[in-house]
């Protein structure tokens, strides 16, 4: 029940106002991919290469820093593993679990190059921005 009758707690284009503010907080420039469909291709010498990927999202981004990270083994390597929170514009196309970011310009040039995955995507009524939480893409050598 609202406050008082005929009004909303929230104006209506609250989201809206609010917007800028967070694409403000972009300062960095991200490519999100989606790895393509079907079995890849083999060369006549055997060196197989996967589908080919679809670009979902080329634009401003921030990365935020994790909270505290726990440590794995990784080929016989100790690795720390954070999950780092990233937002984009609110009205990207959809993004889904799986789908690789890959940091093209940031403020810090050692995030730049870095590959994370998508574990978990936020939905809220109220959007100024969409949040994605990744993780470091171990499986990939860094260049």
């Amino acid at each position: 029940m609202s406050p008082l009758t005929g009004s909303a707690p929230i104006h209506p284009r609250w989201s809206e106002h609010h917007r800028p503010v967070a694409s403000g907080s972009h300062t960095g420039r991200c490519t999100i991919t989606r790895q393509g469909s079907g079995e890849g291709t083999t060369d006549p010498d055997g060196t197989w290469h996967p589908p080919t990927a679809t670009t979902v999202y080329t634009g401003p981004c921030r990365i935020t820093a994790p909270a505290p990270s726990s440590i794995v083994v990784v080929g016989e390597q100790q690795t720390a593993v954070a999950t780092y929170e990233v937002g984009i514009e609110w009205d990207a196309a959809e993004v889904l679990e799986h789908d690789l970011i890959t940091m093209d310009e940031a403020p810090d040039p050692a995030i730049v190059g870095k590959q994370l995955i998508v574990i978990d995507i936020a939905y809220a009524t109220e959007r100024f921005e969409r949040v994605l939480r990744a993780k470091l893409n171990l499986s990939e050598p860094e260049a």
